[in-house]
């Protein structure tokens, strides 16, 4: 989600900037003089504000301001005169009593206690954990320049700036440079049911409802999970079980509600220990000791931003439940001239239920849906969740954005953005599939080409496409298309037909629903890709969905296969004759599945894809040979797989790569299995996934085989020197395999595993960054049975490329 806005709010940084009663500002702390974020202010008219993450702040008003009323929790309220004013510097004095963390005190941290109490109540005050529930929410995020307010005052200090940015201040003071609203209605029941539909939105500069989604994704929906989401990065939260070995709590400030108690504790990590955490303010309400305010920032600086977030909680129906929740970012690589980029994000939620009549059927499969007239509601509709009507710097804002939107195109360039989500470039009447451009493996070389289908400007129903691609090392053109139609959208029911003459690689089983990204470790695999065999392919395929979560695909297919090296199966015809055959057709019906356990599907108008689940997704696979259909080989061949990363508090993040299968039947090593290898003497070698970092490509081969491979990741655990944050990886990987009639294979030299391969390494990733690029070193041993004879040979070294998305 950061990338995702970062990469949006660096497009509107290329836009040209030309050249009542307000007060402007900065709150600081009176004793440390450093600024205050998210102060409550409130004007004699009662207008209110709160300040930004640097602590400035502009307030408006229609009739004449003559005072403003500063709160921030652990200091004194302070109620200003700023009559004929126009910058003001309010400092606020503390009130808290603060305790040395180094001081030895007799018992225990008072506030550890009261932490104590919110732990263990937390999945009663959890919304998601306890209670079934409706609401709707209004959503505002807009973006401005992070300019000091005490440049914006001073006439002076603007006179001595360059053009450019004299014209982007008085841009800023009347526009901002994006603004986005949205309208979303939500459902949950118990236990994980939950179904969100965007009703309206609008963004300026844009028609796009592709950013539809943002102000909801930004952080954590409650503040009680054991890790919390902010920006797509993960935090150990303050409130979790033992968090009081890992954070230091402090009461600053007790206040009262009505007549319950409130305490205000601030949290940060303790000293000494390494983990991404927050740091911020508790206000933790002793009816039930539940959290009625929080705000938290990540104790450590991100690279790219800075980011605040803010809850506030009610009690609705006897239950505790958020009602706003903000986020203030600073984007520290996005700028307007030299101003770097301020987002606020606002989400007000409005007419909850708690336990509503919720009904299993109102929930599907998926979960976030944008309204087919999501983009066209009008005034009365806006007006009816806003409250009230935009500001003029708001209104200035859609107008002229909107205007220089048109003017640039920016619906055009957004598409860039979305195609790197999709994996598909919209362009007119058909989409361009961008993994078709360009690829590079050791048999083709770099592999050119392109690839379309027809968009839903033609058809919502379906889509025509196909594709050709050219070698420069095998010099070989290659191409393929497909028919593709929707029976059921809901139940993604799809009818698919398709034909390819191209190039497959032998021993690797294909499973359609298994999408590796475009930029990961896994895919520098395909560098390693020496031997592919001359493949004619014909397909039919029939899919469908079914007990929520699994999907299943039917198909049947004929396939003719030319090796293109040395290899051939021996087909005894009879006791005097045997053929060396190089060219084999078979013809398969089979079927596969896919099952994600609670996992998460988006549609928008245009795309549907699924979110990450925290479970592991079990793929599997059954392909029956026949020896009819002019097919010459009769066989079942079964494989298996299942993948997985998890987030362990404080240890990292583990993560599994399993693989097995078996074949029933007599067929040529292109329908066996191949254990992957990625190593290969004297070349420069990048490490990868889901691979084995010491095997010789192509060395083994079996028709019976089982392979894991294991990566844990710490992250920056282990060493963080203020933004030196190398993430330090340990990885192990096992391979099993066996092949019953090893002298129906000739031609070419392989082994089989039967008694087991093994290899472990260590990695140091994220050394060095560049761009959207980081770099680092890899180091992998290869030991037991067939371990090669020098000890050195076992050893390889490789660098590490990863990407920052």
């Amino acid at each position: 989600m950061k990338h995702f806005l970062s990469i949006l709010f660096g497009l509107f940084s290329l836009v040209t900037i030309y050249g009542q009663n307000t007060i402007k500002g900065k709150v600081i702390d009176e004793k440390t003089k450093e600024a205050l974020p998210f102060v409550n202010i409130i004007d004699n008219n009662n207008n209110g504000a709160t300040t930004d993450i640097d602590g400035n702040f502009s307030i408006v008003s229609t009739k004449s301001i003559n005072s403003l009323k500063f709160s921030y929790v652990g200091y004194q309220v302070a109620e200003i005169n700023v009559s004929n004013q126009q910058y003001i510097v309010a400092k606020l004095t503390s009130t808290s009593y603060e305790l040395n963390e180094f001081v030895l005190l007799p018992g225990e941290n008072p506030a550890h206690r009261i932490i104590n109490n919110v732990v263990a109540n937390r999945k009663i005050h959890n919304p998601e954990k306890s209670l079934d529930f409706k609401y709707e929410s209004y959503n505002k995020l807009y973006i401005t320049g992070a300019v000091d307010t005490a440049i914006l005052n001073n006439p002076e200090k603007i006179s001595s700036l360059d053009t450019n940015n004299q014209k982007a201040i008085e841009f800023l003071e009347k526009h901002h440079l994006f603004l986005m609203e949205s309208v979303t209605e939500r459902k949950y029941m118990q236990p994980d049911k939950s179904y969100e539909k965007v009703l309206a939105s609008r963004v300026s500069g844009l028609q796009n409802n592709t950013f539809s989604l943002i102000a909801t994704e930004i952080q954590s929906f409650s503040f009680y999970e054991e890790m919390l989401t902010v920006m797509d990065n993960s935090y150990l939260n303050p409130i979790s079980v033992n968090s009081s070995n890992k954070y230091f709590f402090l009461i600053e400030d007790t206040t009262f509600s009505g007549s319950d108690t409130v305490f205000v504790i601030s949290f940060r990590p303790k000293k000494g220990k390494n983990f991404k955490g927050l740091k911020g303010l508790l206000y933790i309400n002793t009816n039930g000791f539940a959290v009625q305010n929080v705000i938290a920032e990540p104790a450590q600086e991100e690279e790219g931003f800075g980011v605040k977030i803010q809850q506030q909680y009610e009690k609705i129906e006897n239950s505790w439940f958020p009602v706003q929740l903000n986020t203030t970012i600073l984007f520290k690589t996005a700028q307007i001239n030299d101003f770097k980029m301020l987002g606020i994000g606002k989400s007000y939620l409005k007419n909850i239920e708690i336990n509503p009549d919720l009904n299993k059927k109102e929930f599907g499969i998926i979960t976030t849906e944008v309204a087919d007239d999501v983009t066209k509601k009008d005034e009365a509709f806006w007006f009816k969740y806003r409250g009230d009507t935009l500001s003029e710097k708001e209104q200035a804002t859609y107008h002229v954005i909107d205007s220089v939107g048109k003017a640039e195109n920016f619906d055009k360039k957004i598409t860039g953005l979305e195609a790197l989500l999709t994996g598909k470039l919209k362009w007119g009447y058909v989409n361009l599939d961008l993994n078709r451009f360009v690829k590079y493996n050791d048999y083709e070389g770099f592999r050119l080409g392109a690839g379309l289908h027809t968009s839903s400007k033609v058809s919502k129903v379906f889509s025509i496409g196909g594709y050709a691609a050219y070698g420069t090392k095998d010099k070989t053109v290659k191409y393929g298309g497909d028919f593709n139609t929707i029976i059921s959208k809901q139940s993604d029911i799809e009818l698919n037909f398709s034909y390819q003459k191209d190039v497959v690689e032998p021993g690797v089983v294909q499973f359609n629903s298994y999408e590796k990204p475009l930029l990961s470790a896994a895919s520098n695999r395909n560098f390693y890709l020496s031997r592919m065999n001359d493949n004619e392919k014909m397909e039919a395929r029939f899919q469908f969905r079914t007990l929520r979560y699994l999907k299943v695909f039917l198909f049947a297919n004929q396939e003719k296969v030319s090796v293109t090296n040395n290899y051939f199966y021996r087909n005894k015809i009879d006791d005097n004759t045997t053929l060396f055959v190089q060219d084999y057709t078979f013809a398969e019906v089979g079927a596969e599945f896919k099952y994600a356990f609670k996992q998460k599907v988006i549609q928008t108008l245009n795309y549907k894809y699924a979110k990450a689940t925290k479970y592991p997704i079990l793929y599997a696979k059954v392909e029956q040979g026949l020896n009819q259909a002019d097919g010459d080989y009769e066989y079942t061949r079964f494989t298996f797989r299942t993948e997985k990363q998890f987030n362990i508090k404080n240890i990292g993040k583990p993560k599994f790569f399993i693989e097995t299968g078996f074949i029933v039947g007599d067929a040529p090593i292109v329908k066996m299995n191949t254990s992957i290898g990625t190593f290969k003497p004297k070349n420069f070698l990048v490490a990868t996934e889901n691979a084995f970092e010491t095997m010789l490509p192509y060395e083994f081969f079996s028709d019976r085989f089982a392979s894991l491979h294991f990566r844990h990741n710490f992250g920056s655990l282990l060493l963080k020197i203020k933004k030196f944050a190398p993430e330090f990886v340990v990885t192990t990987s096992v391979g099993y395999g066996d092949l019953s009639k090893p002298q129906n294979h000739g031609g070419v030299v392989f082994k089989t595993m039967e008694k087991g391969f093994y290899e472990s390494g260590i990695a140091i990733n994220n050394i060095l960054k560049a761009n959207f690029s980081t770099f680092g070193v890899s180091a992998h041993y290869r030991y037991g049975p067939y371990q090669f004879k020098k000890a050195s040979e076992n050893f390889t070294v490789k660098m590490s490329l990863g990407y920052s998305f």
